[in-house]
């Protein structure tokens, strides 16, 4: 701004000291009377939390609350996701990355979409498809949120190829300041895919690499994994899970985390297990790569037991998340205080790290609704 503004002076040539004078000083007096959201970029962002809470109800109908916790008095507040087009349906929160969240909107027909809000400033950005085809959304493909040097919106899919008894994956990318998708070429070609791919569960980011729980499907067998994707080296992986030995309880539940190993954020995966009499208990694995080229996964933590009538949420400030049906808790005690209602429904939870930034999206503002 100081700069622009200089430079509008110096486009003027009959202007007067005395007019100058009093245009800085107006121009001072804006700036110190201006929203302190806008000169607060070189203070410390402080790490918030939002939690995306989804249900199925009796009609068997999903829905979502949003909320954002308010750190000081522990209760969340509630956040509308903004509606882009006039479907009825559900969204999937994909992620969130510095500030923005990317969302998908369902629809019955061709309108659904992909797009970015900041919840602090309330503005949208959809994401313009250049396909004809019906837009794949989960859970028929994996969908990732990330920044470098820009944002990016990674797809990937599935399709049987032709030539062989395998599957391969087409992956493309959206950058935010082109407004354009191209195609990842060779992404899956150290990949070996033996079904259909399914995304099942959520998805993180780790330094420059996003990973998602799916499944590869076909007509013998449902294989579950972690799928991740180097947006350095734009390469695709597959990550089998840790192995179960007991045959004495099955596992319920799985969920991706970042989590501080040794002093550097590493991929975590939350295994919920259950036992014969309905007992439950979480274990916290981390993927470490201490050596090279070689990845071995490590238990770092086993919590329980519990009751059904609780469920893991997420990993926050490095301790496991748990909500009841009136608070979200951890070791260091309550974090939350869940709002009472009548939905009568069985709620799942996903959390993610946020912070506020001010970022513009420049399609429309929030509609309150």
């Amino acid at each position: 701004p100081f700069s622009r503004f200089i430079t509008n002076l110096t486009l003027e040539q009959d202007l007067s000291m005395k007019t100058f004078q009093n245009r800085f000083k107006s121009f001072i007096q804006k700036v110190i009377e201006a929203p302190k959201h806008f000169l607060f970029s070189t203070k410390t962002k402080k790490p918030l939390l939002i939690l995306d809470r989804f249900y199925f109800n009796t009609n068997n109908v999903c829905g979502h609350h949003l909320f954002l916790l308010d750190i000081k008095t522990k209760h969340l507040k509630e956040l509308h996701i903004p509606r882009v087009t006039n479907s009825d349906m559900g969204y999937k929160i994909i992620s969130s990355c510095n500030g923005l969240l990317c969302i998908a909107h369902y629809s019955l027909d061709q309108y659904s979409t992909l797009f970015l809000w900041n919840p602090t400033t309330k503005q949208t950005k959809r994401i313009i498809e250049q396909q004809r085809q019906p837009l794949l959304l989960p859970p028929n493909c994996l969908i990732g949120f990330y920044e470098s040097n820009g944002f990016y919106v990674v797809r990937f899919h599935s399709f049987q190829n032709t030539k062989t008894s395998y599957y391969a994956i087409r992956g493309e990318k959206y950058s935010l300041s082109e407004g354009v998708w191209r195609e990842i070429k060779g992404c899956d070609q150290n990949l070996i895919l033996k079904g259909d791919l399914f995304w099942t569960e959520n998805t993180v980011t780790v330094k420059e690499t996003l990973f998602w729980v799916a499944m590869e499907v076909n007509e013998k067998v449902s294989h579950e994994m972690i799928i991740s994707f180097n947006s350095s080296n734009e390469a695709i992986s597959k990550i089998e899970m840790p192995f179960n030995s007991s045959k004495d309880c099955v596992e319920v539940y799985k969920k991706l985390a970042v989590y501080s190993y040794k002093g550097s954020s590493s991929v975590a995966l939350m295994i919920c297990s259950e036992s014969k009499s309905m007992e439950q208990w979480l274990d916290l694995w981390v993927l470490c790569d201490e050596y090279e080229d070689i990845e071995y996964w490590i238990k770092v933590q086993t919590l329980g037991r519990f009751s059904r009538l609780e469920r893991p949420v997420g990993v926050w400030k490095n301790q496991v998340l748990m909500a009841t049906n009136k608070m979200i808790h951890s070791v260091g005690g309550v974090v939350a205080f869940l709002q009472e209602d009548d939905i009568g429904a069985e709620f799942y939870y996903n959390s993610l790290n946020y912070e506020e930034s001010f970022f513009p999206l420049n399609d429309v503002l929030e509609v309150d609704h």
